[in-house]
């Protein structure tokens, strides 16, 4: 069994990222067409808000940020989830919160990946 995880965002690289694990990774590799895990990663960085000592936020807009953080999740999510049904990819998704660089190194360790996929945000690619 194969494990590929393919870490999404809100950007555009990840979408691309997603798009081509699904080309090259199943759909040109015919071993792996047949026993895969394919895993549609997103992590939720936690909310985060500035304001000086005098100004204290409520608890009512602490509860429609995080309400906003969860349909932004869903959104990128959906269209991940819409890339993969156009190629017959079956994949699931896993949510995790935290810092993003730390916690898709360690969902990518517990999920016990073979393959994380990643968009490169311009800082380099591997060919």
């Amino acid at each position: 069994m194969v494990n590929i995880v393919v870490a999404v965002d809100d950007r555009l690289e990840s979408i691309h990222a997603c798009e081509w694990a699904c080309k090259h990774l199943l759909l040109a590799n015919t071993n792996f067409s047949q026993s895969y895990n394919f895993t549609l990663l997103h992590v939720q960085s936690p909310v985060c808000v500035s304001s000086g000592p005098a100004y204290i936020l409520s608890s009512e807009v602490f509860y429609l940020l995080e309400c906003d953080k969860v349909k932004t999740t869903h959104k990128i999510l959906k269209r991940a989830l819409d890339i993969c049904n156009f190629y017959n990819v079956k994949a699931h998704s896993h949510v995790v919160n935290g810092e993003v660089n730390k916690k898709i190194c360690e969902a990518a360790h517990k999920l016990e990946a073979d393959f994380l996929v990643m968009g490169n945000h311009g800082h380099g690619a591997f060919i």
